[in-house]
């Protein structure tokens, strides 16, 4: 079984052209975000653990990524001249296709948390590319929000209500890993402290964001797993038979992190070989049984079939997304900590 679970996967592409393949990513800006403990993704702080002290506020920059609904003649498209609805969409259709492309052994721990030393680059590209996705639609998120200095906390407010619209649409799509860095990039303490923008936020909105976030917060293997197909008897059967079905099914793309957490804290936590140097078969059989949830997964995200619109797609990959140092600063230029309250008790913005 393990032996035919490698062919299957060395069948869908060999590495160096599938890194050839994949979406160039825009710069991958400082740390990158972080949900779960190292090797998966890396990700944001906590309000509660943010210990920066914020900078005095400084001249006015411009960022042109949130302009508005209807450009002007040669301006470019912003984020709200695309449909919340085709947002999400256009997020499932890459986030799938580059799931689709991932090589289950690359997420092995013995495999993924070497991706770092010299030669080992090809051997993890294809979990590469969706660690890199994932980022990127987070960092797209918090550039956006904070939009520019000329832009009011209303303003910022309408884009945040855009995004809690995306999230909604890939949870109603089942697309777990863009409404994971959706969510982790509201929650960051850039976006978290804009106390005056959260508060402009419908409390319609407001209540969604927080469902989604306790959705998101419960969201494990177990849960995905019932988005699967069925499971495995006889592995090329069950394959065979989930492809017929995906027509009637609706997809699923999981986040990849949960997988890469399981996998690393397998490798870590059990010896490869016992006593007299034989095999561990007890930490085989559970990396299998990881691997070939990956697998169904697969088959199960191949149910989409979404057309490319090359506008959003032209601007997501142009995009060239803040650091987590430039949006804290810019969060900071934008609502001083010692900007004093307006009239009335303000509502407060949703705790992380």
């Amino acid at each position: 079984m393990p032996r035919q679970l490698l062919q299957l996967t060395e069948a869908d592409a060999e590495s160096e052209d599938l890194a050839q393949e994949l979406v160039p990513s825009s710069r991958v800006p400082g740390r990158e975000l972080q949900s779960v403990p190292p090797p998966a993704f890396v990700g944001t702080d906590t309000p509660s653990q943010s210990t920066k002290t914020e900078p005095p506020p400084a001249p006015e920059a411009t960022c042109p990524w949130a302009t508005p609904e209807h450009p002007r003649h040669g301006e470019q498209p912003g984020l709200m001249a695309f449909p919340p609805k085709l947002v999400a969409e256009q997020l499932t259709s890459i986030d799938a296709d580059l799931f689709k492309k991932v090589q289950p052994q690359q997420c092995l721990g013995s495999i993924w948390s070497k991706r770092n030393e010299p030669g080992y680059e090809h051997r993890t590209c294809t979990v590469s590319a969706t660690v890199t996705q994932f980022n990127n639609v987070a960092n797209c998120v918090i550039t956006t929000c904070l939009g520019n200095a000329h832009m009011t906390a209303r303003d910022r407010a309408v884009v945040l209500e855009h995004w809690i619209k995306v999230a909604k649409a890939c949870r109603a799509l089942r697309n777990y890993s863009s409404l994971h860095a959706i969510l982790s990039a509201l929650q960051s303490v850039s976006v978290h402290r804009l106390k005056n923008t959260w508060a402009k936020v419908s409390r319609k909105k407001i209540r969604t964001f927080e469902k989604l976030c306790s959705q998101d917060n419960a969201q494990s293997r177990n849960l995905l797993l019932k988005d699967r197909p069925a499971k495995l008897g006889a592995l090329g059967i069950s394959v065979q038979r989930a492809w017929k079905r995906r027509q009637q099914q609706q997809g699923v793309v999981p986040f990849l992190g949960t997988f890469l957490t399981d996998l690393f804290m397998l490798d870590t936590a059990m010896e490869e070989y016992l006593e007299g140097n034989e095999v561990n078969h007890r930490k085989k059989n559970k990396e299998y049984r990881v691997l070939t949830e990956i697998l169904l997964l697969q088959v199960a995200a191949d149910r989409y079939h979404i057309e490319p619109e090359q506008p959003f797609r032209a601007w997501f990959q142009a995009g060239t997304w803040l650091s987590e140092d430039e949006s804290y600063t810019l969060s900071c230029q934008l609502e001083p900590r010692a900007c004093p309250q307006t009239g009335g008790a303000a509502r407060s913005h949703p705790q992380a």
